[in-house]
């Protein structure tokens, strides 16, 4: 786990790419405390030079080195200011002027150049994170919700975002400003400058204080907001369940109830966070007192001169502003790398599944798959399979039966190593599938599950989802091959109709061979299907059945099937019991024997 500060660290990398902008930014922050001191700093001379008594060159209040370099010439520079008052007053005027025009374009530049680096942070991080979930195995989804990840690239992410912005906009501008006034503070009377600001490393310890308190409750809210996501999430995407068993009123209350939390969360953080402003104002106030009894007395004894005495509470006020929003911009900071932690988190977690450096490309399937005693477990208490091997041949039809929770899905997901095995190998043609590239090993295979994912987009692009550049009549033969040619032409748009969120828009025989339509479109050796036609009504079964044999011609098939009637042709049944291959043959044969397959058939004759 990584400390706040290398999270800090971590953060400010991300604006490596940006340096040129940043640097930019920064001169113009350097140019802008300048012109701050200077446009403050020019009080002094005007109270000074233009408003004392005739004939006082000693008035102007300047350092004593500065004073004893210019000698006489300080005089000559008096009466000239007190000759043409009006004159030099314009000038400062006109001077000013120029000050503040400047410092207005140069604001302008650095708002823009800053902003420019925070917002690419942000969006280099929130695409550093969504590349880095599309790495992760079957397994990291299978034990968080959709809705805390969802959280994480979006509520995590902005926070995360809030933060570079004060960082990279705020953060830096702030304390050159206080360096180019605590400066003039010194200038014009240095002790005076040491009494007003003793109060200053006081002040540092609420700012402190108050952000790590902020910080720790800022963990909280973003941990409620991923809850309060995964309620919206669930119940968006299961409004049929909740309306059929009337849970609206209950949903909304869960809801209300982490919306409670979120809302509570963030009154705890806002407590502290306005508790702030008012510490450092009374904080701040005890200087300012200080300088106005002390300096007040050394203009009466003569020690300081009025238009000095102006300059250095001006520049002492607006010292304590900057000072003030610093607090602000920590606590900003402290919440946002609240969010920082969990997205980092989430980026520096592995993959269950590695692809190794040497891994090597594999081609287009020959003889065919083979598992050599493989055993796989999620989790170090929940054994899934023990010890299966068998082989599949190229061409061969391979069924995988066994009662629910046996292990049939778990076995066909290793093969495109959504998982990999606790021991044991898998191997294709004979090489070892974890010996090559993920990318090569998952083009050998076509996938068709009873769940089918579909996206919101057009047809023609669901069918040719990973193969984009493939020519339209290739799309328009798949969907032929699949039995969906004729209901796609009934579409409002044809191939180009947008089917909704996982294809809403269609109905289950016609999701089924759309994604048949895709499998065949890939052409690829290699075939699972899992349950494929299992919640389809008998027309849209037969229709997806035809499709199915088509797709499995002259392929490697893996069928997962419930009901046994539709495996009964298969060159071989794999028959699980409680994560152990305990029978394997044709269906013939495994009748014959008269062991577990034959009783599961029997069942299910008899139902």
């Amino acid at each position: 786990m990584q400390t706040p500060f290398q999270q800090f660290v971590r953060l400010l990398r991300y604006a490596v790419p940006y340096r040129t902008r940043l640097i930019i930014a920064i001169a113009c922050l350097f140019l802008i405390a300048l012109l701050n001191a200077v446009s403050i700093g020019s009080l002094q001379p005007i109270f000074d030079g233009l408003f004392a008594p005739e004939g006082g060159g000693s008035g102007i209040s300047l350092p004593a080195p500065v004073k004893a370099a210019m000698g006489q010439r300080l005089v000559r520079v008096q009466d000239f200011l007190q000759a043409n008052r009006i004159s030099v007053l314009t000038f400062i005027g006109a001077a000013l002027f120029l000050v503040f025009l400047a410092k207005g374009v140069l604001t302008y530049l650095q708002q823009l150049h800053m902003r420019y680096v925070a917002e690419g942070v942000q969006r280099d991080i929130r695409n550093d994170l969504y590349a880095h979930l599309q790495t992760q195995s079957l397994g990291f989804f299978a034990h968080r919700s959709t809705g805390e990840i969802m959280s994480r690239l979006t509520s995590d992410v902005e926070s995360l975002g809030d933060a570079s912005t004060e960082v990279f906009r705020n953060a830096l501008r702030e304390p050159l400003n206080i360096i180019a006034l605590m400066a003039l503070l010194f200038l014009i009377k240095w002790q005076l400058a040491l009494l007003s600001l003793l109060v200053l490393p006081v002040a540092i310890l609420p700012i402190v204080k108050f952000g790590a308190k902020i910080r720790r409750r800022g963990a909280r809210v973003q941990e409620w907001r991923a809850r309060l996501n995964t309620i919206l999430q669930e119940t968006v995407s299961g409004v049929r369940i909740v309306k059929a068993f009337g849970m609206e009123e209950y949903e909304k209350r869960r809801y209300w109830d982490a919306s409670d939390q979120v809302f509570t969360s963030i009154m705890r953080i806002w407590r502290v966070d306005a508790l702030t402003s008012p510490v450092l104002e009374v904080l701040g106030s005890v200087g300012i007192v200080v300088a106005v009894w002390v300096g007040g007395y050394l203009v009466f004894t003569r020690s300081l001169t009025p238009g000095a005495f102006m300059a250095f509470l001006g520049a002492l006020v607006s010292l304590y502003q900057p000072v003030k929003r610093i607090s602000q911009i920590n606590n900003i900071i402290q919440k946002g790398m609240a969010g920082a932690a969990r997205v980092f988190e989430l980026l520096d977690l592995r993959s269950e599944v590695t692809e190794r450096p040497d891994a090597e490309v594999l081609g287009r399937m020959q003889e065919g798959v083979q598992f050599h005693n493989v055993s796989f477990a999620y989790g170090s208490d929940r054994v899934v399979l023990q010890g299966v091997s068998f082989s599949a041949k190229l061409g061969e039809i391979v069924a995988i039966v066994g009662s629910s929770g046996a292990g049939k899905t778990t076995l066909v997901n290793l093969i495109p190593r959504f998982y990999d095995p606790i021991s044991g190998m898998i191997t294709i043609d004979g090489r070892e599938i974890s010996r090559v590239t993920v990318r090569s090993l998952r083009e050998q295979m076509g996938i068709v599950t009873q769940d089918t994912i579909l996206f919101d987009d057009t047809v023609l692009n669901n069918i040719a989802y990973g193969q984009r550049d493939v020519p339209r009549d290739k799309v328009v033969e798949a969907a032929r091959i699949a039995n969906a040619e004729q209901f796609i032409e009934a579409l409002p748009e044809g191939y180009e109709t947008r089917i909704g969120e996982r294809g809403v828009r269609l109905s289950g025989g016609q999701k089924q061979r759309i994604a048949i339509a895709r499998a065949i479109l890939k052409n690829p050796p290699l075939l699972i299907l899992d349950e494929a036609t299992s919640a389809l009504d008998a027309e849209s079964e037969w229709l997806v059945q035809e499709a199915l044999d088509r797709l499995m011609e002259n392929r490697t098939t893996f069928v997962i099937a419930h009901r046994l009637s539709t495996i009964i042709r298969a060159d071989r049944i794999l028959v699980l019991d409680a994560g152990r291959l305990v029978e394997q043959g044709t269906h013939a044969e495994l009748m014959a024997r008269g062991g577990v397959y034959s009783r599961l058939y029997q069942s299910q004759l008899a139902s």
